[in-house]
């Protein structure tokens, strides 16, 4: 923050030299005769050129040396972040960091979170709940996807699904959809996103009938995330290179997630709309210590880093995972949708309500068009990726 004033500080100072030599040369030669002799003239205009110069090179330096500074900042940051302890209690609720529906949810069955998450997922009423305990009735899973490079140079979003061509393997397996958004502000985003959907495909592949799901979700997380780490460390690029992941599997009726950035899961029942993730950013720390108070409230939604992410893949260890250890049970009409950042922001149960009326793979282009429709300058890369039980 301080190098911003700093900055515009400069650049007014040199403004001011520039209007003021400006000024003197627009003023006529009898009128500066008038004013000073020719020795005071020529030292005034060489002390604004020489104003001008240093000034400028200052402001220069400062544009220069500020991004490398603020990525040093970001690195500390995330270096910070993969190395703390976590202290956030299991049982302690985190709900002003989740996205909370505008109207009353549907009932989700309560799903404990690894590490130090512990976002819960919002009860609903009699009627709906599901007891886990019972045996999950089957359920069929249709799959649409839908994907727009925006106003980016490159695509940096990455997608993909499991094999599905041996119903033996879908029976072991289930059904696997993952999500990556590579870190536009990074070198190598698209690569990153990439190599970690594939790792992540790969990892999960050949999971036996005895291996539970979220522990191999969880080790294929870290293998995906060591890919993109050694990408980094190939290209001599550590801590530069990056992407968030998540991650759904869907086994006999019954719903498994991971996740590792901003990047988000949603369930679709009933005509509402409930978040299953949590945004991995600054913002969260920010609330720690507006909790403590050591931070108003308001320094803390005006904080210029509040956005940056904590928690992603390319990073030595990636210790701030969102997972449900506890399966969630899916019904016949619910929806499970998996969107990058430049999508989410439009989800709304309205426009779901719309799009449900189409089969999954049009629906997830109806998403993408309203999206799109908007024309906001500077949109990001967009995807999305639904699985329709029925």
């Amino acid at each position: 923050m301080k190098g911003k004033w700093i900055n515009r500080g400069l650049a007014i100072v040199l403004l001011l030299l520039v209007l003021a030599f400006i000024g003197v040369k627009a003023v006529s030669a009898e009128r500066l005769d008038k004013l000073w002799n020719n020795q005071q003239g020529g030292l005034i205009e060489t002390v604004l050129i020489g104003g001008m110069i240093g000034f400028g090179a200052l402001l220069a330096i400062c544009l220069i040396f500020d991004p490398l500074a603020s990525r040093r900042r970001l690195s500390e940051r995330r270096m910070e972040a993969a190395h703390t302890p976590q202290t956030h209690s299991k049982t302690e609720p985190m709900a002003e960091l989740a996205i909370a529906p505008t109207k009353s949810p549907p009932i989700v069955p309560s799903i404990p979170y690894s590490h130090e998450q512990n976002v819960p997922v919002p009860n609903a009423e009699a009627g709906l709940n599901a007891d886990n305990r019972e045996p999950a009735a089957a359920v069929t899973v249709m799959t649409g996807y839908a994907q727009h490079i925006g106003e980016r140079e490159e695509q940096q979003d990455a997608f993909g699904f499991s094999k599905w061509e041996a119903a033996e393997a879908t029976d072991r397996e289930g059904v696997l959809a993952v999500l990556a958004d590579g870190m536009g502000g990074y070198a190598m985003g698209k690569e990153a996103g990439q190599l970690a959907v594939q790792t992540m495909l790969s990892q999960y592949n050949g999971k036996t009938a005895a291996e539970v799901i979220p522990r191999e979700l969880e080790q294929a997380l870290h293998q995906a995330n060591r890919a993109v780490y050694e990408l980094a460390l190939h290209h001599e690029l550590e801590w530069s290179v990056g992407t968030t992941l998540i991650a759904v599997v869907i086994q006999e009726g019954q719903l498994h997630w991971i996740s590792a950035g901003d990047s988000r899961i949603y369930l679709y029942r009933s005509g509402m709309l409930v978040p299953l993730t949590r945004d991995h950013v600054y913002a969260n720390r920010l609330h720690e210590r507006v909790i403590a108070g050591k931070m108003t409230r308001e320094d803390a939604e005006s904080h210029p880093e509040r956005h940056l992410l904590t928690s992603y893949l390319g990073i030595p260890n990636v210790n701030e995972i969102d997972a449900n250890h506890v399966p969630l049970r899916l019904t016949p009409g619910d929806w499970v949708l998996l969107c990058s950042d430049g999508l989410y922001d439009d989800l709304s149960e309205s426009l779901m309500e719309e799009a449900m009326r189409l089969a999954p793979q049009p629906a997830a282009e109806f998403i993408l068009e309203h999206v799109l429709a908007q024309q906001r300058p500077y949109q990001d890369n967009a995807t999305i990726v639904v699985l329709s039980c029925f």
